[in-house]
């Protein structure tokens, strides 16, 4: 038996013979390196399997520990990558619940060095192809990924969560605006794109025009029934799924997401696929199939030669 550090505890052998080799061969996600300044610079790269989790699978992960467990050994012996935005942080400083918050870096440093982080909004590839111009009011660009340099060089140069959460919430006074605006903005302009007479014909019978990239039908399609329903109003908790749903869309394996939204994401799957938009879009997930999620990407597992 050894000390595991990701998992936080004790192992049998032939599983740490896994992950020294999983360490060996593959180049980790997240990697700290001196930046020059006396601090430390934090490096990451999504490498596949990436899976992205809405707000309620954290929590559900966080709550549930043999679900904890399965979920960690199957992204470290997969070799793959969780995405974690600043969307599900911003979700958790609304909660403003320290318990909550304190299980949450409990389960983001078990998963470390396999995360990446992401502003979804700002970084480039999300939800804007070349990303979002800086608001004045917003952290700088890369803001985590900084946060997350400067707590391992408090450790000694080791993966340190402690607090990551809970100081976020401690400043929600200077963060809950910029969500609550970001989910008005969204709301907003989603409600002006509906009521636009060509994109409420595509809407009805979906027809890729040219030059149309994957990335710009799966939105349409995702808010497919603003379009059609005139009965529908999409409010800021649709503007939060939206992004759940949208903006890791293109990079992910694997999305887990609210039922209502993981319904709408399988259905604009087949209308693209059917309407001839090439491109791979991530397996979604809901509360219903987390059992499902959890058997594909531990079938994924890197296995050590003999």
């Amino acid at each position: 038996m050894i000390v595991d550090a990701w998992r936080g505890g004790l192992m049998p052998s032939d599983q740490a013979a896994r992950h020294l080799f999983l360490e060996k061969s593959l180049p980790m996600v997240m990697t700290l390196h001196p930046n020059g300044h006396g601090g430390l610079l934090v490096v990451q790269k999504l490498r596949k399997p990436v899976v992205y989790l809405d707000h309620w699978a954290i929590r559900l992960f966080c709550e549930n520990r043999p679900l904890q467990d399965r979920f960690i050994a199957a992204l470290h012996q997969s070799g793959g990558t969780w995405l974690f935005s600043q969307i599900n942080l911003f979700e958790f400083v609304a909660m403003t619940d320290t318990e909550q918050a304190r299980r949450a870096e409990a389960l983001l440093l078990r998963a470390m060095p396999n995360l990446h982080v992401a502003d979804l909004t700002m970084d480039k590839g999300y939800v804007f192809p070349d990303g979002a111009p800086q608001h004045p009011d917003a952290p700088q660009q890369h803001w985590i990924l900084q946060d997350i340099g400067e707590r391992a060089y408090i450790a000694g140069g080791h993966w340190n969560m402690h607090n990551f959460v809970a100081d976020c919430i401690n400043h929600s006074g200077e963060l809950l605006p910029l969500f609550e605006e970001m989910k008005a903005t969204m709301k907003t302009a989603i409600k002006e794109l509906s009521q636009q007479a060509h994109l409420q014909a595509n809407a009805k019978r979906f027809v890729p025009t040219k030059g149309m990239t994957l990335r710009d039908a799966l939105a349409r399609e995702l808010l497919r029934e603003a379009y059609v329903n005139p009965a529908y109003e999409f409010d800021e908790h649709d503007a939060v799924d939206f992004i759940h749903a949208f903006g890791p869309a293109t990079v992910c394996d694997f999305i887990l997401l609210d039922i209502r939204w993981c319904h709408r994401f399988e259905h604009a799957a087949r209308r693209l696929h059917k309407g001839g938009v090439k491109g791979k879009l991530p397996k979604p997930y809901s509360r219903r199939t987390v059992a499902a999620f959890l058997a594909d990407l531990e079938a994924l597992a890197i296995k050590p030669p003999a």
